[in-house]
């Protein structure tokens, strides 16, 4: 199957329709992937506006480009691989979500709702996350150099061993966190203080 430029609203995908599929510039409104395989699906240049992937499984899905701005990916899987590349995620969620095997190329996952996803040893280095709800999750080991967690909710994450140097840390609360091993370089060790309570001079 091959898509290119294509608009759908409102419609139920299924399974047989995506695996193996490749799409190219479609918009997808309120659609409905509940349940389905993106099994060697190639998706490039699309926007899914307001989708529900819930249990979706994501692995063998490779897509760049696109933008998923406000779906809903609860209880979606990728246990092996699939790859999100420079993709916009913005307001999205991922509640109960099972994606230790999903790449995370770049992209902006601003104000996305990561909370309580096993994250550990993850590549998340330039990712934007800003804002992103990222409490209670596990990024022990993660890579998150030069990412940008402005504003981001790391309230109970565990962050053992987590790479931050270059990331921006603005508005983010470390002080009730375990940063044992975290590495930080001079401006990510000058907002711990800060959040520690020390007056710099």
């Amino acid at each position: 199957m091959q898509w290119r430029a294509e608009t759908f609203q409102d419609r139920a995908f299924s399974s047989e329709e995506l695996r193996g599929a490749s799409l190219q510039d479609c918009r997808f409104e309120r659609c409905d992937f509940t349940d389905t395989s993106w099994s060697e699906t190639a998706v490039s240049g699309c926007t899914f506006a307001g989708c529900k992937f819930w249990g979706a499984d994501l692995n063998g899905l490779s897509a760049e480009g696109c933008s998923f701005l406000g779906c809903d990916f609860r209880g979606a899987t990728a246990l092996l691989h699939g790859v999100l590349r420079d993709c916009r995620l913005t307001g999205s969620s991922f509640g109960e979500a099972k994606i230790p095997g999903l790449e995370i190329d770049g992209g902006d996952w601003s104000l996305t709702s990561l909370r309580g996803l096993d994250l550990r040893r993850r590549k998340l280095a330039g990712v934007r996350l800003r804002e992103a709800d990222l409490s209670l999750s596990n990024l022990e080991r993660a890579d998150l150099r030069k990412a940008d967690l402005r504003q981001a909710v790391l309230a109970g994450a565990r962050l053992r061993g987590a790479d931050l140097r270059g990331a921006n840390l603005e508005g983010v609360d470390l002080s009730h966190l375990d940063l044992t091993g975290v590495k930080l370089d001079l401006d990510g060790a000058v907002a711990l203080a800060r959040a520690l309570g020390a007056i710099l001079d």
